[in-house]
């Protein structure tokens, strides 16, 4: 089985699926991003916001791959407290699942921290991957056909990842697709809704852990789309 999050490990988890599918059984992707194209009629909205000044700078820090990971390397002793004040806000006061404890925010804070202000490695591919907007340059809609492997999508109710976009892929897969949606989570559904992360993470390993799989019913709370 394979799982990704990070935009660089889907599109390498599903070479490595597509090239070698004798070492994959289930593909479970959470919250995977490169299904949507500029030229899709929903991203009419980053046209027009790169049309604007601050549209403009943007693009070309990221054409020029200035990546989020620059500034925390920059800011030095400063970039703790920067990502304590995210983290806090993101999975605290405004997270729309569970709120983390204090320890748990801690430990959360440190490993953001330190996987942001380690050398680049990833990072420096997304450029070449995805335009400005997370919107991929050679979008995995187009290769759905060529899909080898069953897959399973999972995302947040609020993920900013659409899954409208796994749905028409769906369509043109010819291997088991299903696309589970987890309530009270983002794009981080495995902190927002460990609970319900979990538990859609058994549905999709049903075949492999249940007596009965086919009899196995969809956990409450969560929706097939």
């Amino acid at each position: 089985m394979a799982q990704s999050q990070k935009p660089q490990q889907l599109h390498f988890t599903w070479a490595f699926s597509w090239r070698h599918p004798e070492h994959v059984q289930h593909l479970i992707l959470v919250g995977p991003a490169g299904f949507s194209a500029q030229s899709d009629a929903k991203s009419e909205w980053i046209t027009k916001f790169r049309a604007t000044w601050k549209g403009a700078i943007l693009n070309h820090l990221w054409e020029s791959n200035f990546t989020p990971q620059k500034i925390i390397r920059g800011l030095g002793p400063w970039g703790p407290d920067l990502v304590r004040k995210y983290t806090n806000a993101r999975f605290g006061a405004y997270s729309s699942g569970s709120v983390l404890t204090t320890e748990e925010s801690s430990l959360l804070t440190d490993y953001v921290y330190h996987t942001l202000a380690a050398k680049a490695s990833g990072e420096l591919c997304l450029k070449y991957i995805f335009a400005f907007g997370a919107f991929a340059r050679m979008p995995l809609l187009h290769s759905a056909p060529e899909w080898k492997v069953p897959t399973t999508f999972i995302y947040g109710f609020e993920d900013w990842m659409n899954y409208q976009g796994a749905q028409e892929a769906r369509k043109h897969m010819k291997v088991p697709c299903e696309i589970i949606r987890v309530p009270q989570g983002g794009h981080f559904v495995f902190i927002d809704n460990p609970s319900g992360f979990h538990a859609a993470m058994f549905y999709a390993c049903r075949r492999f852990l249940s007596p009965d799989p086919d009899h196995e019913s969809l956990p409450e709370g969560l929706s097939s789309a």
